[in-house]
């Protein structure tokens, strides 16, 4: 795939592992093929956003992230920020421990293939974006006890992660959280009573393989909504394991449906998180922008 590339490397993400990968083979291989490209280093959380930004002004064919699910997200956010008269395509190269976004939409897991799409073999697949309030998101977000627990994870120490930490998370987190009274609006309809939680999914997974929303696709032009009500801390425990499989949605206060545009108010003030960051709190509003992003993937795919 000839395109003039700008690439951006987390070095910490994977613990490391995506650094020593790009450092070792992938660099060298991209090279070899007779890809043009520039690439950084994400030297602090954050620091994507301005830098994909600045290489979607300046004109690159395709934005490609070296790192997870939080790299995936400041990059997207840096892409669908400036008005552009032709927004760069992103390449993901998923490092990290999780990469939810990468299998949500058909991005092999190994980094060397998914590198590799760069010089042959890949296509352009146009998928929906999810947005709450200012910011958008490629996998779930989320208001309630999955974003408290997001919240609660982001402030362990960043070599710490994956499905086992969150799920120590939610444990934890499990002692202190309550259901809030909400008031949420589908597309309209109102429903006020105590959340647990809400998600907004535009993928399936989330935190590293919770198969939360199995109904929902990253090209259909609607976000499917998960919708928890009063769990108790014993239904909670009995649901969770379940979320592996998508099977928390057969218990009978749990319920999904499509949604355009989802509200969300409270007077507790509940977290936010989108691809497991935390990105403020309540008042929320979830919005899908249909076929927004290119993505690189398998051209058979």
């Amino acid at each position: 795939m000839s395109a003039r590339c700008f690439i951006i490397v987390n070095p910490a993400a994977g613990r490391g592992r995506a650094r020593r990968a790009w450092e070792t083979t992938i660099r060298q291989m991209l090279r070899s093929g007779g890809l043009l490209f520039d690439e950084v280093y994400e030297e602090r959380p954050g620091a994507a956003v301005p830098l994909a930004d600045q290489a979607a002004r300046d004109g690159y064919d395709v934005i490609a992230a070296v790192g997870g699910d939080g790299t995936i997200h400041e990059v997207l956010n840096g892409i669908l920020a400036p008005e552009v008269a032709r927004r760069p395509a992103l390449a993901v190269i998923p490092g990290g421990t999780g990469n939810d976004f990468a299998r949500g939409v058909g991005v092999p897991k190994d980094m060397v293939t998914a590198a590799r799409l760069l010089l042959d073999g890949g296509r352009r697949r146009l998928v929906d974006v999810g947005r709450v309030n200012d910011r958008y998101y490629g996998t779930i977000s989320g208001v309630g006890f999955d974003a408290e627990v997001a919240a609660e994870v982001n402030r362990w120490p960043k070599w710490v992660a994956g499905t086992i930490v969150y799920t120590a998370g939610i444990l934890k987190k499990l002692i202190t959280y309550r259901s809030a009274p909400s008031r949420i609006t589908i597309d309209g309809e109102v429903l006020e009573l105590p959340m647990f939680l809400i998600a907004a999914a535009n993928t399936p997974w989330y935190a590293g393989g919770m198969f939360m929303a199995p109904h929902a696709r990253p090209d259909d032009g609607r976000l499917e909504v998960i919708l928890a009500r009063d769990l108790t801390k014993l239904e909670t425990l009995a649901v969770l394991p379940k979320v592996f499989s998508g099977d928390h949605l057969k218990h009978p206060k749990v319920s999904h449906r499509p949604g355009l545009e989802i509200r969300v108010e409270s007077d507790v003030p509940l977290a936010i998180h989108a691809d497991g960051e935390t990105v403020g709190r309540v008042p929320a509003v979830f919005r899908v922008l249909p076929q927004a992003l290119e993505v690189i993937v398998p051209a058979g795919r």
